[in-house]
């Protein structure tokens, strides 16, 4: 006769505060930054974690995209692709560096052409 013994051990979930991740990192470029590609980026931080949507036009666009990825020191590395909001269906890597809060650059990319290279914070409207 075999005796089985099931141990459960509840898990106690860690409360979510973006304050001690935040902590972790060296920068904070969440907000809207206007791209070289005329485009309009809208940048969420999450400790070190980078989300992103972006798109050329708000009504009606020839390209919009989202992109996911993680700060390393003061370089973004992330995965990106074109959304169906536009006409454009692209996706690839990219490495970015981030120059200041308010500015960062691309200094390399992987799969498809992706036009923009340089974006500066702005006010939104």
């Amino acid at each position: 006769m075999f005796i089985v013994s099931l141990v459960f051990i509840a898990a106690v979930p860690k409360v979510y505060s973006q304050a001690d991740d935040m902590s972790k990192v060296s920068y904070n470029i969440e907000g809207v930054f206007q791209c070289d590609w005329n485009g309009k980026y809208y940048v969420r931080q999450i400790g070190n974690e980078i989300l992103w949507f972006g798109e050329d036009d708000s009504v009606s666009p020839l390209w919009s995209n989202v992109a996911h990825g993680t700060i390393t020191g003061n370089t973004i590395n992330l995965i990106w692709g074109d959304v169906p909001k536009g006409s454009i269906m692209q996706f690839g890597k990219l490495v970015i560096q981030i120059n200041s809060n308010d500015n960062f650059t691309l200094i390399s990319q992987e799969g498809d052409n992706f036009g923009s290279s340089v974006w500066n914070r702005i006010t939104p409207q």
